[in-house]
């Protein structure tokens, strides 16, 4: 069966500038801003660690349904998560990407 997706951690007062870290709604468990959780390095370890258990999650049950030992409604469901959490990570470098180059191209 798949495992329940954790609930996202609330925004405190003192990291509401921050954002929420990459992959956080993909499961990855990192909390908000460097202060709660250590630095931007291990935040975005993380949140690449949990897409590739998603995906690798995905994989390994979709394997079990064509063996016959999961059903297709939890393949065609984990496939769907990494889906999404594909999408989130894309996302989310995209627009840190373009975070990026607005900060690069700033005047002094």
């Amino acid at each position: 069966m798949i495992p329940a997706i954790p609930p996202i951690p609330p925004v405190s007062a003192a990291g509401a500038g921050a954002g929420v870290a990459p992959g956080a709604g993909a499961g990855a468990g990192a909390g908000v801003g460097a202060s709660s959780s250590g630095s931007f390095t291990n935040i975005l370890g993380n949140a690449i660690d949990s897409l590739n258990s998603v995906t690798n999650n995905a994989t390994n049950i979709s394997l079990q349904a064509a063996a016959g030992s999961a059903t297709v409604a939890d393949a065609t469901v984990a496939s769907t998560e990494a889906t999404l959490a594909t999408q989130l990570t894309s996302t989310v470098t995209t627009k840190a990407v373009q975070a990026l180059n607005s900060i690069l191209n700033m005047q002094l």
